[in-house]
């Protein structure tokens, strides 16, 4: 099926690991150039460096999505180095850990963690969502993807976040599908994708009972893979979904079914 992706300009932030960096070398096995952001350089270099390596084209680019002038600066070098921005992938969040594993408590929440996980998560889809929009209204066309969660449709435990990480996650479901509203009829469609447990080198961090007790949750009996994460996020940004926005689609084997 072809999903006329190539000689597209994606930007991924959160290129640099996980999910990510798996989404960046599937745009680029697409025939996609790709503008691979992460705040740590080593990382987005790293891929930038796979692509290019095999016959793709791509470019790292060091940004804190979660200062205005970072992400300005991200979109302005997409569009010098290849000249539009077809695709934006909000991948990039962060979910502080509590010491010693398992779930952050609501009253154990100090205001800078909730603030830095909002700037992050909620505000930095936001901005990157903002810069991409503008060029992508001169065109008529564009394509924006949003990474939420399963923590984002329904938080419970036994899931390591905390209520910071859930409700970045719930805002950014909300942020999708208002954004789709005001650009459909632009040319614009903007999709959000809700992974569940999905197998990323953090998942070998948690204790052997905690991904029991998560594996346990799933009628599918495993976790996804960052594959399956990168082939949803390739339709959605394909032409073969031109008729979809304003979704959030699950990939969750099962665990919560809406």
């Amino acid at each position: 099926m072809e999903l006329g992706l190539k000689d597209k300009v994606a930007i991924v932030t959160g290129g640099g690991r996980g999910i990510g960096e798996t989404i960046c070398l599937a745009f680029a096995k697409e025939g996609a150039n790709v503008v691979v952001n992460d705040i740590v350089f080593e990382g987005a270099r790293s891929v930038s460096e796979k692509i290019n390596s095999q016959g793709g084209k791509s470019i790292p680019v060091k940004a804190d999505i979660s200062k205005y002038e970072d992400v300005v600066q991200l979109t302005k070098t997409a569009l010098k180095e290849f000249g539009k921005i077809d695709i934006l992938i909000n991948n990039a969040a962060i979910s502080p850990k509590k010491e010693g594993g398992g779930p952050t408590m609501t009253w154990e929440i100090v205001l800078e963690e909730w603030d830095r996980v909002m700037n992050v998560n909620l505000k930095g889809t936001l901005l990157c969502s903002q810069e991409a929009v503008k060029f992508m209204l001169s065109r008529k066309s564009g394509v924006i993807i949003n990474i939420s969660s399963v923590a984002g449709k329904a938080p419970f435990e036994p899931m390591a976040t905390g209520c910071h990480y859930d409700a970045s996650k719930a805002g950014i479901i909300n942020l999708t599908q208002r954004l789709a509203s005001e650009v459909a009829s632009k040319g614009i469609r903007v999709n959000g994708v809700c992974p569940g447990r999905i197998e990323t080198p953090l998942t070998k961090f948690s204790s052997k009972e905690y991904n029991q007790k998560m594996l346990s949750r799933i009628p599918m009996g495993r976790f996804g893979t960052t594959e399956e994460v990168a082939n949803l996020v390739l339709f959605l940004a394909s032409d073969v979904a031109g008729f979809i926005t304003g979704e959030t689609v699950s990939i969750n084997g099962g665990w919560f079914m809406d």
